[in-house]
């Protein structure tokens, strides 16, 4: 009985020990794992950490991206007032040269039109002279007629005005 005693005292320590080995095979795999789960848990907060920060740039990025836009759209509407306000004072400008060059054109065709009045107020002078000249020959009197150049005009086609001016002196009696 001692020997089957010892033996099942032997047997049980030996289930005993080997339930202990198995139980220290047990929390020696479950410690493992817990590491291995501790270890993917630090690396996903990690990765959500790296994942958090990464999305507070893009947010950053995204906000300056808006403001810069934002400040972009001021920038073009300020610019198309202006190109507006240049239009509009360049079509101003193109009215007043327009205005100007009518003016300009009248003042060619007033400016012709007293040429030719000259012209022809020339022409009645050099006939007057002409009878003056020739009804003036019957007596002692001296006629002299000169000519001298006026005005040329630079606008339209060269124009010389000419002036003519007619003396007469009589001999004194003696």
């Amino acid at each position: 009985q001692w020997y089957q005693r010892r033996v099942t005292i032997t047997a049980g320590e030996e289930v005993e020990q080997a339930a202990r080995f198995a139980a220290k095979n047990k929390i020696s795999q479950l410690e493992i794992k817990i590491r291995q789960l501790e270890n993917d848990c630090s690396a996903e907060a990690k990765a959500r950490g790296d994942a958090q920060h990464a999305l507070k740039n893009l947010d950053r990025v995204i906000r300056e991206k808006e403001f810069n836009s934002d400040e972009d759209m001021k920038t073009i509407q300020r610019l198309q007032g202006q190109i507006e306000f240049q239009n509009n004072k360049m079509k101003a400008l193109r009215r007043t040269i327009d205005d100007g060059e009518a003016q300009i054109a009248v003042m060619q065709n007033k400016l012709r039109k007293a040429i030719h009045d000259v012209e022809e107020a020339e022409e009645r002078s050099a006939m007057l002279e002409t009878q003056l000249v020739r009804g003036g020959r019957g007596g002692n009197s001296t006629t002299r007629i000169t000519t001298r150049r006026v005005f040329t005009s630079s606008i339209g086609p060269a124009t010389t005005i000419r002036r003519s001016s007619v003396t007469q002196s009589t001999p004194a009696a003696e």
